[in-house]
């Protein structure tokens, strides 16, 4: 036997080792790694959420939310020492935006994403940017304080949706009895208590707010009681298992909403002429305590 016919054997070992271990995925690479890279951070933005993240008129990306992780873009820069790394904005809608990110297509997903319990076993989260909750909107001068005020009254609210059923469980919970006005969207319920067609408006706090300040209402003329019915905080999605990357985003939230930041922002995204929409209870725990807990929805 020839000493090339002796050393087959190997090289076919060696031949088998080499495609295994060419058929072993490559490891992932964590987001900052994949960033310098790249040179880009891609950031995952809807087209009409407002005013979270949006397109204005002229195709520009721009919202609350969007501010925030531009701040975050800021950090990375200085973190790599890159002060030419460019955002790359992608549009993600409401069902794919966390699969995007599980799935390395955007870095931040910076929209109005509720931060729950569900889908922290697919992504991790943020600390709570904002903290939406169903919420009732009353005329100032109409005497309704409380939910037992309610009780006979006209209540718009979108019919087939969440709030709803929220509504109806109250009613079969604690025995009261609503006479519903049931349209087509938020605005609608909106203009229904502004026409006086309805005693009460109810939906998001921030979903009723917007629509409110198109009709060209005062904020003077309305006020949200203080009874809430659901409560969902909004956090900016990232990947899971990436630690590094998770502390940076922690880093520049938490100092946000410490130093003021956060606060300011909310006053420049949720103000108008006519007036501010007004911090919830729960939308002022968020900017105490830094908070990335993911949470079943909370129904009152």
């Amino acid at each position: 036997m020839s000493i090339s016919s002796k050393l087959r054997p190997w090289a076919l070992m060696a031949g088998i080792a080499t495609t295994a271990l060419a058929s072993v995925p490559a490891l992932a690479q964590d987001t900052l790694t994949r960033i310098a890279s790249s040179g880009e951070l891609r950031l995952g933005h809807r087209e009409k959420s407002l005013p979270f993240s949006y397109k204005d008129a002229s195709g520009k990306v721009q919202g609350y939310t969007v501010d925030i992780c531009l701040q975050i873009f800021e950090e990375i820069k200085k973190e790599l020492k890159r002060p030419d790394l460019r955002v790359t904005y992608l549009l993600v809608d409401g069902k794919n935006r966390i699969t995007d990110v599980k799935n390395n297509m955007v870095d931040l997903e910076c929209g109005g994403t509720s931060n729950t319990a569900a889908r922290q076993k697919d992504i991790s989260f943020s600390h709570h940017i904002f903290v939406a909750s169903s919420a009732f909107l009353v005329r100032k001068n109409s005497g309704i304080k409380t939910l037992d005020d309610l009780q006979g009254k006209r209540i718009a609210v979108q019919g087939k949706t969440t709030n709803e059923n929220l509504l109806r469980a109250n009613e079969r919970t604690f025995t009261r009895k609503f006479n519903y006005v049931l349209v087509e969207s938020t605005l609608d319920a909106v203009n229904a208590l502004a026409k006086g067609d309805a005693d009460a408006a109810f939906a998001d706090d921030a979903g009723i707010w917007i629509p409110l300040t198109r009709l060209g209402k005062s904020m003077d003329e309305f006020q949200f009681l203080d009874k809430r019915l659901s409560v969902e905080p909004y956090s900016i999605g990232l990947r899971k298992d990436d630690p590094k990357f998770k502390e940076l985003v922690d880093r520049v939230t938490r100092r946000m909403i410490q130093n003021g930041e956060m606060t300011a922002l909310y006053k420049k995204w949720f103000s108008s002429e006519q007036g501010m929409l007004p911090l919830s209870m729960f939308m002022k725990e968020a900017l105490r305590r830094p908070s990335d807990m993911g949470v079943e929805q909370i129904a009152f």
